[in-house]
């Protein structure tokens, strides 16, 4: 009976998943978040500093940085929903039913598609364009049971079994070039490097760039990295940690090569009971942000304008920063949307946001925000995720 009943819940979902946009075209309206700061007394927590310092033109303040209202907000179009794992199973315990109904791995864009991996080893593929299945794809690609996905080279690859495998189109081909993955997301790739990250909480974290060209992996410390982008000539990497109050720093770096280069069997473990990355003396980088009672969870750009999903003040939403001013330009659902270790990575025309939340799934995706153009798309899996 609760088998019949999740599978009825899904159907009731796909048929109506067109009909639940919340659509904001010319405005933005920013009195929920404002009345929040306001009713939270959301200036000066942590700064110490004495209220006669405040200036109250600031929605929050401290020594480090401020918090206002964009001049400049972006009316996206919103769109949120719920899609249902396909393949729910009755076959777990209480402990584990959340844990197993959620991707495997962090889902990626490939070809105008969602695709996600669940621990079956069967993908899910829904089409960006109207987010049904793509049930004839899905048949193309469950040739063989997965354990894990990527994007490599901008094509579609697969672990199985001990042996990473790329869709050429037709059919799974076995992988000829170094990969350096293995049960991990990918920060970044272009033409030189593939870029990665661990995370061991307060004890640090460590972000690793593997040279395409010689195989080599190189790292420098970043606890923990959720973006990577690429500016001019140099690497930006945006990282953040919940710990106590939260915090967050830029790290750019113009050339990984000059790091410190790791050994394999250093990769992903801890050195001296701290994270790898804090033993690169190199130096080659120059830290651009670092507060402290706030957490970036991503950054992408959005027509030449550099944007964060920031949380503070149990409110999570979309910011630009000039200087040190964290400017607001769209309340992202009025709703705090937190998570532990998301990943952004671009795909084309798409900009896509994995998020987990240990207390739901672990370190399993239980969501997705998607921004293509002026469309910001939030997927939820199995239920409405507010935290």
């Amino acid at each position: 009976m609760r088998k019949i009943l999740y599978i009825a819940f899904s159907i009731l979902i796909n048929f109506s998943v067109l009909a639940q946009v919340d659509t904001q075209i010319d405005s933005v309206s920013f009195e929920k978040i404002k009345n929040r700061f306001k009713d939270t007394n959301g200036w000066n927590i942590f700064s110490g500093e004495i209220n006669d310092s405040i200036d109250t033109s600031f929605l929050y303040q401290t020594k480090d940085f401020t918090v206002s209202i964009s001049e400049n907000p972006i009316a996206f179009e919103t769109f949120h929903s719920v899609i249902i794992n396909p393949y729910f199973t009755d076959d777990f315990d209480d402990y584990d039913e959340n844990y197993i109904n959620y991707p495997v791995s962090y889902s990626v864009i490939y070809d105008n598609r969602l695709v996600s991996l669940f621990r079956n080893g069967k993908f899910v593929c829904h089409r960006l364009t109207d987010f049904e299945r793509d049930l004839n794809f899905e048949e193309k690609l469950n040739t063989r049971k997965f354990k894990y996905h990527w994007l490599v080279n901008d094509k579609l690859g697969v672990l199985s079994g001990n042996s990473i495998y790329i869709w050429n189109g037709n059919d799974w081909i076995k992988n000829k070039i170094d990969f350096p993955l293995k049960n991990q997301p990918k920060l970044f790739e272009d033409t030189d490097f593939v870029v990665f990250g661990d995370c061991h909480g307060e004890w640090g974290g460590t972000v690793y760039f593997f040279d395409k060209t010689n195989g080599k992996t190189y790292f420098t410390e970043s606890t923990c990295a959720n973006s990577v982008i690429k500016k001019g000539d140099r690497y930006l990497v945006l990282a953040h940690l919940g710990h106590m109050t939260g915090s967050t720093k830029i790290k750019t770096i113009k050339a990984p090569r000059k790091l410190t280069q790791a050994k394999q069997v250093e990769i992903n473990k801890t050195k001296n009971g701290q994270a790898l990355g804090y033993t690169d003396l190199s130096k080659e980088y120059e830290t651009a942000l670092n507060y402290w009672g706030i957490q970036l969870f991503s950054t992408f750009s959005y027509k030449e304008r550099q944007l964060f999903v920031v949380h503070l003040n149990e409110r999570t939403f979309l910011a630009e920063i000039i200087g040190n001013d964290i400017q607001i330009v769209y309340p992202l659902f009025n709703n705090e949307i937190y998570t532990h270790k998301p990943v952004t990575n671009k795909y084309e025309n798409y900009t896509l946001m994995n998020l987990d939340h240990y207390g739901t799934a672990r370190d399993k995706e239980i969501s997705v925000i998607i921004i293509n153009g002026k469309r910001l798309i939030k997927l939820d899996w199995n239920e409405n995720h507010s935290h």
